[in-house]
């Protein structure tokens, strides 16, 4: 079943007039639960944007159908050589389990999608990641929702529901599909079907929590990954998996402060963390007054530090910086005794107002630069900007991760307001771009993900595959490039007969030869 939303009137959306909204059921029954004044304002925003701008927000609609089906649809010619999957995570609908819609992006239930590619065929699958919430088994107070009824709801309730839904990867022949907060949800890699929590022979202790973005040493195998803990003291705690599955407690770092960490990096020597100062005021949450999405403050005043972990066992190193605000690195390399790490930042914390009522959220007035910091043997930092485009998203090619690296691929926005119309290759050495930007208004791009050619060397020497939403439809499709030249534009796509709401992460695994 593919339903298709209303076409847009051919006069589209004149700025400051009441926008309309009947292609867009989801958003409409959010808006109904607000507030009034709240609603108002929400109302207020959507106002400015263009025709545009309210076709892309159809790819925030949720996608409450699963789908199990050869794709016939394709234009193009899908290389011969191109053989595996292509996972994607991130929320399908952003309800409760009540059916409740919710105000944050971090909300909603992990949904998970297979492209599975093999003889220049493609099958799609997407599965719900059958946590405990998707089953209606936990409360209802949400990472950025409160759960109805007020204070006595919400009072001690500290702890949301684990949605499994930011990052999918294999490891050790397991498929995992993970959120920060808790532990991965394990995951079988042909069905999409859940085998259930996984902690690792009880490694994962307490809340479990282990990080959405693992590093993976291409030399030994290893998968390294993290979680932050607040008790006795704030620290990161540090797990390496070895190539065979076999989780240990590695390290552990102590935070300056409570603070969220979303990602990290690894070089041949170092693990590398960079706190920024989005600090949890913890009073109004325990006392059920505000989520943690609205509680979460950037404290600038706070200071950022770069973490240094030694993976030889080595003094860990925490050196102090001016506050940075980034949720993503792209990867990180030693050079000549220095510490290189390249790290997708914002200038204030407005991000996060956007994102706790993403909805209606526009991007246009948060800009992101895409920098370079390189910590010296002394402790010096050196900050350059690699890109000043609004950028997220960024990859490079697997092989190269904890190496130095010519090429970097991100998302990056040219005309919409709150998504990201386009795909660009960066030239790390001359900062020349090299980008394809959708023709079509309201479309947009998903992260972009690196499927190697076998027996390849080189970076380009590759195939970039990505999701893109097509608005005036209201369907998605995997969009297929050639590594070496994205501004030629897709030399594929495979189109579904239905949308993929807008995710988080993913990965491609290669088949097996």
């Amino acid at each position: 079943m593919v339903t298709h939303l209303p076409s847009p009137s051919p006069s589209g959306a004149v700025p400051g007039s009441a926008p309309d909204l009947s292609r867009l059921p989801d958003l409409q029954r959010y808006l109904a639960t607000l507030p009034v004044d709240e609603r108002e304002e929400q109302r207020a925003r959507l106002a400015r944007f263009s025709e545009a701008d309210l076709l892309s927000l159809g790819v925030s609609e949720g996608q409450l159908t699963e789908y199990d089906y050869r794709v016939d649809d394709i234009d193009g010619r899908i290389p011969d050589e191109l053989a595996g999957t292509l996972y994607r995570n991130g929320p399908g609908r952003w309800q409760d389990h009540a059916g409740r819609p919710l105000h944050h992006l971090f909300d909603g239930d992990g949904m998970l999608s297979a492209f599975s590619i093999a003889d220049g065929t493609v099958h799609y699958r997407n599965r719900y990641v059958r946590t405990r919430h998707y089953l209606g088994r936990t409360g209802i107070r949400h990472l950025g929702t409160n759960a109805p009824g007020g204070i006595p709801a919400n009072i001690g309730r500290f702890v949301p529901p684990n949605l499994a839904n930011t990052n999918v990867v294999k490891h050790a022949g397991r498929l995992y599909a993970l959120w920060e907060g808790g532990p991965p949800h394990e995951i079988d890699p042909d069905t999409l079907e859940t085998k259930g929590l996984r902690r690792f022979n009880g490694e994962l202790r307490w809340v479990g929590s282990y990080s959405a973005h693992p590093s993976f040493c291409p030399r030994t195998g290893d998968m390294y990954n993290f979680g932050v803990e607040f008790i006795p003291r704030p620290h990161l705690r540090i797990y390496r998996t070895d190539r065979t599955g076999r989780l240990k407690h590695f390290r552990s770092a102590p935070l300056p402060y409570i603070a969220m960490v979303h990602d990290c990096a690894l070089t041949e020597t170092h693990l590398v963390f960079l706190v920024s100062p989005m600090i949890l005021d913890i009073p109004p949450v325990v006392l059920g007054l505000k989520p943690f999405g609205d509680a979460l403050r950037y404290r600038p005043e706070r200071g950022s530090v770069f973490i240094l972990v030694p993976r030889d066992g080595g003094p860990i190193r925490a050196i102090e910086h001016d506050a940075i605000l980034a949720f993503h690195l792209s990867n990180a390399h030693d050079d000549r005794g220095d510490v290189v790490v390249d790290a997708i930042t914002y200038r204030d914390g407005r991000l996060l107002d956007r994102l706790s009522r993403f909805r209606t959220a526009y991007l246009d007035d948060v800009p992101s630069v895409f920098m370079r910091y390189r910590i010296t043997p002394s402790g010096r930092v050196q900050a350059d900007p690699l890109a000043d485009v609004p950028c997220e998203f960024p990859r490079h090619h697997d092989a190269f991760e904890g190496r130095a690296h010519r090429y970097a691929y991100l998302n990056t926005r040219r005309r919409l307001t709150s998504f990201y119309d386009s795909v660009t290759r960066l030239d790390l050495h001359n900062g020349s771009e090299s980008t394809y930007t959708t023709p079509e208004p309201g479309n947009s791009f998903c992260e972009p993900v690196f499927a190697a050619r076998a027996g390849g060397s080189a970076e380009t020497d590759s195939w970039v595959l990505t999701v893109e939403y097509v608005a005036r439809s209201h369907t998605s499709r995997l969009v297929v490039f050639d590594a070496a030249d994205i501004a030629a534009g897709p030399i594929a796509t495979a189109n579904l007969r239905h949308h993929i709401p807008q995710g988080f992460h993913g990965s491609f695994a290669a088949r097996s030869r």
